[in-house]
């Protein structure tokens, strides 16, 4: 015991371990102890309504944590089983969170991800197209159609659109994870920590590709006709 007398008087008394080995094996489970976290947990509740070439479509209802939240499925050939929860890892979507996320380092995908996400949101009528086209990004072996390869193709090689892209405020997304990366493992996600400011100037920001879409429609509807 060592005993060591503070100015005022008072002994405190300290336990010195016997030999060093002890001393960093005391140290080290300290820090195991202290840095120990709860793993955050998703469950999904579901799939949504919505069908495109015979899979679900948009943003999932689930929870995280036991919060509810809506869940974008970026993985197109990996598997999810509604009400089985799942252990996950959170990353923003930044270079340092994209090297942790599943089909990092290419943070360029997952922003353009994200900016289909929120183009999702602006265009309900084209869920299917969209999450088609954000399939496409990480995934080979997704179907195609007009509509997604025309979204696909805009976020991808769209000079005004990666300009924006580039300049987009990406600071709500989250990646979300799965600790299991093996191929049987679940799928990877994408949601948001939405503030009401960000989303009001959101809805301002994607008024004009939301116009661009309603054209794209009308178009492709002549063409039928």
């Amino acid at each position: 015991m060592i005993c060591l007398f503070t100015a005022k008087g008072v002994n405190h008394m300290f336990y010195r371990p016997k030999n060093i080995g002890t001393a960093l094996l005391l140290l080290l489970i300290s820090l195991c102890t202290a840095s120990a976290t709860k793993a955050d947990t998703v469950t999904l509740t579901g799939f949504g309504n919505t069908l495109w070439e015979g899979a679900p479509v948009g943003p999932y209802p689930g929870t995280l944590n036991g919060n509810s939240t809506s869940l974008l499925c970026v993985s197109y050939d990996r598997h999810v089983t509604a009400g089985v929860p799942f252990e996950v890892t959170i990353n923003a979507l930044n270079p340092l969170g994209v090297s942790n996320a599943l089909y990092g380092p290419q943070l360029l995908g997952y922003q353009q991800a994200a900016w289909l996400y929120d183009q999702m949101l602006a265009n309900p009528s084209e869920t299917g197209d969209i999450h088609g086209a954000i399939w496409r990004l990480f995934t080979t072996g997704v179907p195609t159609t007009p509509g997604s390869d025309w979204w696909y193709n805009l976020a991808t090689t769209d000079t005004a659109t990666l300009a924006m892209i580039q300049g987009y405020d990406f600071s709500r997304f989250r990646i979300v994870t799965p600790n299991d990366r093996s191929i049987n493992g679940q799928q990877e996600f994408l949601t948001t920590v939405p503030e009401p400011t960000t989303m009001l100037l959101l809805g301002t920001g994607l008024a004009g590709v939301a116009a661009r879409a309603r054209r794209r429609r009308k178009a492709v509807k002549t063409e039928e006709a």
